[in-house]
C-alpha cells in the first residue's frame, strides 16, 4: 500500500500536464495590471502635453492681438482649450496683463479676467508668483495665461494615478502692440 501511494505521489509530482494553464492563471492578472498601468501613465503624460500646448497656443494667440479683446473673445479661448485638450472638462482659464514697475520693484496686474474656477489675479497674488514671472524692464508687460482641466485616467490603478486637475502656466510678451487691451463693451 505504501509503495502504491509513493508511486502515485511521484507520478503526480512529475506530471507536467496543465502547468501552462496554472502559470497563466497566476501571471495573467499581473501582466494585465502592468499593461493598464503603463497605458494610464502614457495617457497622463500625453494629456499633460496637450494641456501645455493648449496654454501656449492661447497665450500666443493673445500676444498677436492688436485690437481690444472682450468677453466673447475669452469665451472663444475656453472653447479652444476644450477643443485642443479633448477632455470632459471642467475648463478654467485666467488671462492677466502684468506690468513691471522698476521704480517700486514690483509687478502690477493691470487687468485679470477669468473663466471657470479661477479667481482674478490681484497684485498681492503676484507677490507669491515672483519665481514664475520673467525679469522685465520698467513698464514692460507680459500676458500671463493660466489654464486647468480635469484629467480622468482610462484605468484606475490604485496608488499610481487618480483623477486630478492639470494646471498650466505660461506668459508671452505682446508682439504687435505695446499691451493687450481689455474692452468691457
Amino acid at each position: 500500500m505504501q509503495n502504491a501511494m509513493k508511486t502515485r505521489l511521484r507520478r503526480f509530482w512529475n506530471n507536467a500536464e496543465g502547468q501552462m494553464s496554472i502559470e497563466a492563471v497566476i501571471w495573467l492578472p499581473l501582466v494585465i495590471a502592468v499593461l493598464s498601468a503603463t497605458f494610464s501613465l502614457y495617457d497622463a503624460f500625453r494629456y499633460k502635453s496637450l494641456n501645455i500646448k493648449a496654454a501656449y497656443t492661447i497665450s500666443d494667440a493673445l500676444s498677436r492681438e492688436t485690437d481690444p479683446i472682450d468677453n466673447d473673445y475669452l469665451d472663444g479661448m475656453v472653447d479652444l482649450l476644450s477643443y485642443l485638450t479633448r477632455s470632459e472638462g471642467p475648463y478654467s482659464l485666467r488671462v492677466t496683463l502684468v506690468r513691471y514697475n522698476a521704480n517700486k520693484s514690483k509687478y502690477v496686474a493691470e487687468w485679470s479676467k477669468t473663466r471657470g474656477d479661477f479667481d482674478r489675479l490681484r497684485n498681492r497674488d503676484l507677490a507669491s508668483m515672483l519665481e514664475q514671472l520673467p525679469t522685465l524692464l520698467h513698464n514692460e508687460r507680459v500676458i500671463v495665461v493660466e489654464t486647468s482641466t480635469m484629467y480622468e485616467p482610462p484605468f484606475e490603478v490604485p496608488g499610481l494615478n487618480t483623477a486630478e486637475l492639470f494646471y498650466n502656466y505660461g506668459f508671452t510678451r505682446p508682439r504687435f502692440a505695446p499691451k493687450l487691451v481689455w474692452s468691457d463693451g
